[in-house]
């Protein structure tokens, strides 16, 4: 007899994969499986090596039961419990362990609390209730529940089980707060939290001006006079100076209708507790239920963050600004580490045929959003975030890598919930284990038809040309230009109201930077002149309009591409800027308040876009624009090359917008090269 260790895998009903090393390997192994009932010799079908690796693959003579307790042996009366593998990534395993409840977590009332964790291939399982094991019972489905007596709120817990036949312990995913730095998790009391009232004015999605802000950026800067840096209630701040409103003000009076939060639920890049040591944008979800700590003023008090985040929405709201969140559903920040991956190991990600994790983000496994848990998970986590802390639409980083069918039952959920909910993503095509058919991508557009893409033809397009005016005619993209401002009318989407049209986000170079980095011999006038028509001519596009936060005081983020662990002195929203470039902000509030006037210029419909639109080239680099509707006409003359050009107006018109400014309203125009004069009827 000889002493060996190996591991046992369950792959499907009468498929069992054994894993051993190589120095306890033996030409005559053999192999049987052994339950409460009987005991029969597994069939070897094949064997392979690989490095110091001996992988059997066997078939047992009868199906196994899922919910079965199995022994395997060797020939030497070696044991292993066989653990489940691949099987729980089986359509079998989804008929059987789907549970379509709403009652998972920890749900309180003042005489009890009920605990229900989804652990299906868990041998046993207990509530650790403040360092106290409580059993837990298992129920249909895979679920373990217990009950347990007493007022409870504010208690932290997590839970301990068996499964694959180790002990493992795990927060509750679905816990609404936690100890800092993703520790036990918190029984909440439900009445201590607020109700959410939402923004006075619900616009559809063509109207809507998105102004993407970082959290802790935004109230960063030590010379501005935030007494909540880098916090959620730092959103709500107004420090001035020289005059000048900064903060939550500053975003009133600049006029967007929403703003986008970059990642707000737990992330794990960042120490909750020295937030100041790291810094991370937070595009690493720990708990998605969560919101993050190092945002909070407390971040080991079980109310803290949530409150918190609730003031500062409630904020906006009443200032009449929805609030969007920017939600990171396709990877997590440790696979292995991951709660899912610690209850059912094998089961929260998708896996190439050679049982390796896929990797379409680029992070090292992708979540496998067509699972019946994995979706159900997702929407509860979405419709807990627009109940409890009234969201207003969701951002879906690397949407491409969710499926369409999760994404399309999370639109109908939400606007069950809020009709005016927004949703859209980065529609980026990436290989990601499931057909190109199946995936949230921007050219399955037809497949959801009331979601949103990030437009990067619209980026891609016109940075190109503010660089390099001469591409209008080498590449000849005048008809493409025309395409973009009127909400890429001749593309895969289906109306405009899917176009987010953008030039700058967190991702990448800042404008200002990009035509630097591009133009290393550009002057910071030209890069002011660049990056102010570009968005100049978001503002005037048909579609969904998208600014970075600080894009307006051309931000610069010292010419870095990607400053997403970058310390905050270049991530931080420089404020002092703003200040310098008050005049070139005012314009842009104009611009704004003029494009929320001006209902023909966010037009929901191609067909009306294309009766009410109008292009002429008056040369190869200077293009008049129409619009007109049954009340009004504007006319945009826009300037792409490098050159002032004279333009004589009709005497019917005045001049409402240039940038600069024109010293007079006179009939002979001098447009400045790289910019926009706006005409109206008088």
């Amino acid at each position: 007899m000889a002493l060996r260790q190996f591991k046992a895998y369950l792959d499907d009903q009468a498929s069992i994969r054994i894993l051993l090393e190589k120095r306890f390997d033996h030409p005559d192994m053999t192999f049987h499986i052994a339950s409460h009932q009987a005991e029969e010799e597994l069939v070897i079908h094949s064997r392979m090596e690989q490095g110091e690796t001996v992988t059997y693959f066997l078939a047992s003579l009868h199906p196994l039961h899922l919910a079965g307790d199995y022994t395997i042996y060797d020939q030497d009366r070696n044991t292993a419990e066989l653990a489940y593998g691949q099987i729980v990534r089986s359509h079998l395993f989804e008929q059987t362990f789907t549970y379509d409840g709403d009652d998972l977590g920890s749900h309180y009332s003042p005489t009890h609390t009920q605990f229900k964790l989804w652990a299906p291939i868990s041998k046993a399982v207990f509530l650790v209730l403040e360092g106290k094991p409580y059993a837990m019972d298992r129920q249909e489905k895979g679920v373990w529940q217990v009950t347990i007596t007493g007022d409870l709120d504010g208690a932290s817990y997590h839970y301990l089980h068996k499964v694959n036949g180790e002990w493992i312990s795990v927060h509750d995913p679905y816990a609404l707060s936690s100890k800092a730095n993703s520790g036990d998790s918190y029984v909440i009391n439900p009445t201590k939290l607020a109700t959410p009232r939402r923004a006075r004015s619900q616009i559809p999605a063509a109207q809507a001006i998105i102004y993407e802000m970082s959290v802790r950026d935004f109230s960063q800067q030590a010379s501005a006079g935030f007494q909540h840096a880098g916090q959620f209630l730092g959103l709500t701040e107004s420090p001035q100076q020289e005059g000048m409103h900064l903060g939550m003000d500053y975003i009133k009076e600049l006029g967007v209708t929403h703003i986008q939060l970059m990642p707000l639920y737990d992330f794990g890049s960042v120490d909750e507790n020295y937030p100041q040591l790291v810094y991370n944008w937070g595009y690493d979800p720990v708990q998605y239920n969560t919101p993050e700590g190092s945002f909070s003023s407390n971040p080991n008090d079980p109310y803290t963050r949530i409150q918190e985040l609730q003031t500062a929405i409630q904020a906006y709201h009443d200032s009449d600004i929805s609030v969007i969140m920017d939600v990171v559903y396709n990877h997590v920040y440790h696979a292995e580490e991951y709660a899912f991956e610690r209850i059912v190991p094998g089961y929260f990600y998708r896996y190439q045929e050679n049982g390796l994790r896929t990797d379409g983000t680029f992070c090292g496994n992708d979540v496998a959003s067509e699972r019946s848990m994995v979706r159900n998970y997702i929407k509860q986590s979405l419709r807990q975030w627009t109940t409890l802390y009234g969201f207003d639409g969701f951002r879906f980083d690397l949407m491409g890598i969710l499926d369409v069918e999760t994404m399309n039952q999370i639109e109908s959920e939400l606007r069950t919930l809020h009709p005016n909910i927004y949703l859209y993503g980065e529609g980026w095509k990436m290989a990601t284990g499931l057909d190109f058919d199946q995936l949230a991508h921007q050219y399955n557009a037809e497949k959801l038809p009331t979601l949103a893409f990030f437009n990067d033809d619209y980026r891609d397009t016109v940075k190109k040309v503010l660089l390099n005016p001469e591409r209008l005619v080498t590449k000849q993209l005048h008809e493409k230009i025309q395409h973009l401002l009127t909400g890429s009318r001749f593309s895969h989407f289906l109306n405009p109201e899917q176009s987010v049209n953008y030039i700058e986000c967190h991702d990448n170079a800042t404008a200002f930077d990009y035509f630097h980095i591009e133009k290393p011999n550009w002057t910071p006038q030209q890069q002011k002149r660049a990056a102010s028509f570009g968005l100049q001519l978001i503002l005037i596009s048909q579609g969904i309009a998208f600014l970075h936060s600080g894009q307006e005081f051309f931000r610069t983020k010292d010419e870095i591409d990607n400053t997403y662990n970058i310390p905050d002195q270049v991530n931080r929203l420089d404020w002092e800027r703003a200040i310098c470039y008050r005049e070139h902000i005012q314009f842009i509030r104009e611009l704004i308040a003029f494009r929320k006037e001006h209902p023909s210029l966010t037009q929901a419909d191609y067909q009306i876009i294309q009766t009410s639109c109008d292009f002429y080239w008056l040369t190869e680099y200077v293009l008049r624009y129409t619009v007109t509707s049954d009340t009004e006409r504007i006319q945009f003359i826009i300037n792409f090359s490098n050159d002032d050009i004279t333009y004589e107006k009709e005497a019917t018109q005045t001049v409402r917008f240039t940038f600069p400014p024109m010293s007079e309203d006179s009939e002979q125009i001098i447009l400045a090269g790289q910019s926009i004069c706006i005409l109206e009827d008088k």
